[in-house]
């Protein structure tokens, strides 16, 4: 996905582990499961201020083609804030220090009031991934679909490190956005229009947040991982948390096998 371009960041291990995998088969198929402190989409909480847990699969080509689906719950609310997301994508390496990615993703909500992405059903997504010296570059754009469409652009450094056989990727991303975005969505918004038929709106635009992550992967077994992920977050909007800072992390084990 690079809906919740949050996601799609956390895919730049896992490539470097299937890299050096035994590439004979052509298929690769990826389970896991997640549990978040906060389940967030470019910084932004989707989960209503509550815990949440996601089940995730997806099959890759060795051609660049793959599909994956993605189920999240939060824990302390109802069926109602449950989604699933759908998506198909090609990545392709340009060269040994170049690569592209385009997706297209589908969205089913319960409910299009859950959060200030729920009104959206499709996005299509660009990202670019710069291999330099030191670190790797990444650049991707979000493009929700709608009336009312939503644009996220987001840059990201990191690098990839391995300790032992504990993989580590320390990764800063720099968020963008340009949505225009309904009050009770907000959270200075947040308990207003309730019983009132007139809907206020805000157009938000420039700097979102900056987000700081440790990504920790360990093998459990051949196959079977392990991962942490602590991300700290800073606001640069205040409409979009009522907190200037957070601190976020998952933790999950995901399974692949190639055939």
């Amino acid at each position: 996905m690079v809906w919740l371009l949050f996601l799609a960041l956390l895919t730049t291990p896992w490539n470097l582990i299937s890299a050096q995998e035994n590439p004979e088969s052509a298929y690769k198929l990826s389970l896991g499961s997640k549990y978040y402190s906060r389940f967030i989409a470019y910084g932004i909480d989707l989960s209503g201020e509550s815990p949440a847990w996601g089940l995730n699969g997806s099959v890759a080509h060795n051609s660049g083609f793959y599909a994956g689906t993605y189920y999240a719950r939060p824990t302390s609310t109802s069926n109602d804030d449950q989604q699933i997301i759908f998506d198909i994508g090609y990545e392709k390496d340009i060269t040994d220090h170049f690569s592209l990615n385009a997706e297209y993703s589908h969205y089913l909500f319960s409910s299009d009031t859950m959060h200030l992405f729920a009104q959206y059903s499709n996005s299509i997504a660009l990202n670019a991934n710069i291999d330099l010296t030191l670190f790797d570059l990444g650049l991707a754009y979000d493009r929700f679909l709608g009336d009312n469409g939503a644009g996220y652009f987001t840059v990201d450094i990191s690098t990839f490190h391995e300790i032992g056989p504990i993989y580590l990727l320390p990764v800063l991303q720099i968020v963008f956005m340009s949505q225009t975005v309904e009050e009770r969505y907000l959270s200075k918004g947040k308990g207003k229009n309730k019983g009132n038929e007139i809907v206020e709106s805000n157009t938000l635009t420039g700097l979102s947040n900056t987000m700081v992550t440790l990504v920790a992967i360990y093998p459990l077994m051949e196959n079977l991982y392990f991962s942490v992920v602590p991300s700290l977050i800073f606001y640069h909007q205040s409409e979009l948390s009522v907190e200037s800072t957070r601190f976020v992390w998952n933790a999950g084990v995901r399974y692949s096998i190639r055939f």
